[in-house]
């Protein structure tokens, strides 16, 4: 199993370069370092074996619903149940501050985080019509079912 932690200050520059190779639109240092300092984020990070950071999970709790804003994986450590454990900490997190409901947004396009979103136990609710800045549709998908998160997928 991959070892997960809760996010420091000190992890930035490396959340940030996962996020620069993985995202189309990626956020800023500066926007993960607010994310991180949000008391609000819920932000975790994966490690290898030589404790280096292979892949990350940010969200945003408020009151009962968790907003899964980010999930990323380095390439070499995908389709190895990285993403997964990561949504998985996220959930557990989410049940333990009350949370009823997990939702997020997802490129249409991106098949692969869709078919990991639904074996974490999400489902397509909605899609939203040109809701990325190149034009690209979301598909919105839930989580209504927070308290039955799968220990591994």
């Amino acid at each position: 199993m991959t070892p997960l932690r809760p996010a420091v200050s000190s992890d930035i520059d490396r959340i940030h370069a996962i996020e620069l190779a993985c995202s189309q639109n990626p956020w800023t240092r500066d926007g993960i370092a607010s994310g991180l300092s949000n008391p609000y984020s819920v932000f975790w990070v994966a490690e290898n074996q030589e404790s280096d950071i292979i892949g990350f999970a940010c969200s945003s709790l408020i009151l009962d619903e968790l907003h899964i804003l980010e999930v990323a994986v380095g390439e070499r450590y995908r389709n190895m149940g990285v993403g997964a454990s990561l949504i998985n900490q996220l959930m557990r997190t989410a049940a333990a501050g009350n949370a009823r409901r997990a939702y997020l947004e997802v490129r249409r396009s991106n098949l692969s985080a869709i078919r990991l979103y639904e074996k974490c136990g999400f489902t397509e609710e909605a899609v939203k019509i040109g809701y990325y800045g190149d034009g690209e549709d979301a598909v919105f998908m839930e989580n209504k079912d927070v308290f039955n998160v799968s220990p591994r997928v």
